[in-house]
Formats: structure tokens, C-alpha cells, sequence
């Protein structure tokens, strides 16, 4: 029994708590204005007439029209006097009313006072005949209510203090820690900057690099285009870095004739690579100088024969490339 009691007791206390807290609550106060013109009715309507700032208010704009009467909805995209538009959609239609034309806006404002006022809005309505005429509901007096507590006071506010005396020793403090800290950036940067490891260096080998310029040599396509003499000046200067490399004959800085003179002297470039070279430096010199304009095909075996040499001539185990030598110690071979 004294449970019983007690949970009679708390149930009433709750009701009670619930009973004063909805009459704090203010009830909604709907508000409607219309207008009406040969029959025609233009009415704007609330729920709710008093809302709190940024608080949705939804707005109903109705129009009764008769049979065979057309009606041209104000613009709703645009903003409404100190309303946002938020939404705007045509509400379904009421069998009770058949032809009763609406619309629902959700607007928002930022503004507070007693009566912040919703436009005027203005609809179209042509009758059967084409008649028109234009019909202006009253503006709607919206209560808006500020969410801060009380009046603004100005005088409110305290004033603004006066500046706070920094003891000198705590400003030398922090301007000692900031040049310090200043420093050992400063010296971290420059260790990093100027010290920090560098990659391995890939050093390309004589025959790597002249296999590499003839493929980009045959990949362009020079003779097709008729670049034959840009095609042999490229070959020919292939093959004599390759030969300064892997030799150690300058080979770029001397005539066909000087270049062949030093590689007969050469111990490790054999009969057959002379004989080849010879037939293929004075074929370029053929086309370099005496105007001579071979094929494709043509330039094709001389690729071919540019590359065969780089492969047989591929340095071996107990051999190097050499540096290049002097002209004065190619003559001194001669």
C-alpha cells in the first residue's frame, strides 16, 4: 500500500511540474488577412503571429477563384520585405474547395520587433472572357522576439581597460628565447640544406649511351621526313663520342681522315672495326659534304652498321674506356 501511495504521489507531482510548464508556453496566434474583387478572394494566413528570431513562419497564400478562372502566383524565389524565402511549394488540393489555389512559404528572419511586416503579396486572375485584374492582400504584422535577454544598454558594457605594464625582465626573456630559438633553426636549415646526403650518381657507360642516341635516332624517323643530312650529321656524331669514350680518341675535334689515322694506331680496335669505320665515316661524309642523298633504306643499314659496330666493340673484363687523348699525342701515333 505505501508503494501505491507512492507512486500516486509522484505521478501528481509530475502532472503538476507538466501543467506549469505548458502554461509558461505561449499558445500560437493565428492571424489571416484578405481581399476580395469580383468574386475573387486573395487570403494570407499564419499559425503562428509571434515567433522568436531565426524561428521558421510559415506562410499560407490562398486564392478562391470561380470556374474557368486562371490565377498567376506572385514570384516566391525572391526575398519578402525583411523575410528570407526559405521553401516555397503549392499545398494539394482541398475537396471541400475545389478551386481554391495555394501555396505555402516558409520564410525566416533576423530581424526583432513587434510588427515586422510581411508584404503585400499581388496575384493575377483572368476569367473565362480575359478579363484580368490584379488583387493586393493587406501585409501581414509579424511579432518578432529578440533570443537576447532585456533592452541593449550601451552603457552595459564595461569599458575598456588600460594597458597592462609588462615587467622588463619578461621581455627580455622571451626576445633571449625567441633569438635562440631563431638560431638553431637557422643552423638546422643550413646543416640540412647544404650537408644532407646525396643519391648515388649513375654515370652512363660509352656503349650505353651511343645504343641509347641510335634508338631515339631510329625512333625519329629523319629520313622519312627528308632530313637525310640531319639524319647522318646525328649518326656520325654518335659514333665518334662513342669512340672518344670507349677509345680514348678525340674523335669529335678531328677530319675523317685524322680520325681513321689514330684508330689504325689503336691497339684495341681491330682490322674489321677500321675497315667499318672507314666505310662508314666517308659514306657520311659523302652525304655531309658532296650532297649525296641515299634512301631509307639506305640510311637503315648505315643505323644497322653504327650499331653493330657499338656491339662488337663492347668493352671486356680486362678492358676499359680510355680517356680521350691529345691531338698532339694522335700525331705523335702517326
Amino acid at each position: 500500500m505505501k508503494l501505491n501511495h507512492a507512486a500516486i504521489l509522484i505521478a501528481l507531482s509530475s502532472a503538476l511540474v507538466m501543467c506549469h510548464k505548458s502554461s509558461d508556453v505561449k499558445a500560437p496566434k493565428p492571424l489571416s488577412v484578405e481581399t476580395t474583387e469580383a468574386g475573387v478572394t486573395l487570403r494570407v494566413s499564419t499559425a503562428n503571429s509571434e515567433i522568436r528570431v531565426g524561428d521558421p513562419l510559415r506562410v499560407v497564400v490562398e486564392v478562391d477563384r470561380g470556374v474557368d478562372t486562371s490565377v498567376t502566383m506572385p514570384n516566391f524565389s525572391k526575398n519578402v520585405g525583411n523575410f528570407e524565402v526559405r521553401a516555397s511549394a503549392p499545398l494539394a488540393k482541398n475537396p471541400a474547395f475545389p478551386e481554391r489555389v495555394a501555396e505555402q512559404l516558409t520564410l525566416i528572419t533576423f530581424e526583432s520587433g513587434e510588427k515586422i511586416q510581411v508584404p503585400p503579396f499581388e496575384v493575377v486572375v483572368r476569367d473565362g472572357a480575359g478579363k484580368e485584374i490584379t488583387l493586393k492582400s493587406p501585409p501581414l504584422d509579424i511579432a518578432v522576439q529578440s533570443r537576447l535577454e532585456g533592452q541593449f544598454n550601451p552603457a552595459a558594457f564595461r569599458d575598456i581597460k588600460d594597458a597592462v605594464d609588462v615587467p622588463l625582465e619578461t621581455q627580455w626573456a622571451w626576445i633571449i628565447g625567441v633569438c635562440v630559438l631563431i638560431a638553431v633553426l637557422s643552423i638546422g636549415a643550413y646543416r640540412w640544406w647544404f650537408h644532407k646526403p646525396s643519391g648515388p650518381v649513375y654515370i652512363e657507360a660509352p656503349h650505353e649511351r651511343a645504343l641509347r642516341e641510335l634508338d631515339e635516332l631510329a625512333a625519329r624517323q629523319l629520313p622519312n621526313k627528308g632530313l637525310v643530312l640531319d639524319f647522318y650529321v646525328l649518326l656520325s656524331d654518335t659514333v665518334r663520342h662513342y669512340v672518344e669514350g670507349r677509345f680514348g680518341i678525340c674523335a669529335p675535334e678531328q677530319t675523317t681522315k685524322e680520325f681513321l689515322a689514330a684508330a689504325r694506331h689503336h691497339p684495341q680496335i681491330i682490322d674489321d672495326h677500321q675497315r667499318l669505320l672507314a666505310s662508314f665515316l666517308r659514306a657520311a661524309d659523302m652525304v655531309k659534304y658532296a650532297a649525296q642523298r641515299p634512301g631509307p633504306n639506305e640510311c637503315d643499314r648505315g643505323l644497322d652498321a653504327a650499331r653493330g659496330f657499338v656491339l662488337e666493340s663492347l668493352p671486356t673484363d680486362n678492358s676499359a674506356p680510355h680517356a680521350p687523348t691529345s691531338e698532339a699525342t694522335s700525331e705523335a701515333r702517326l
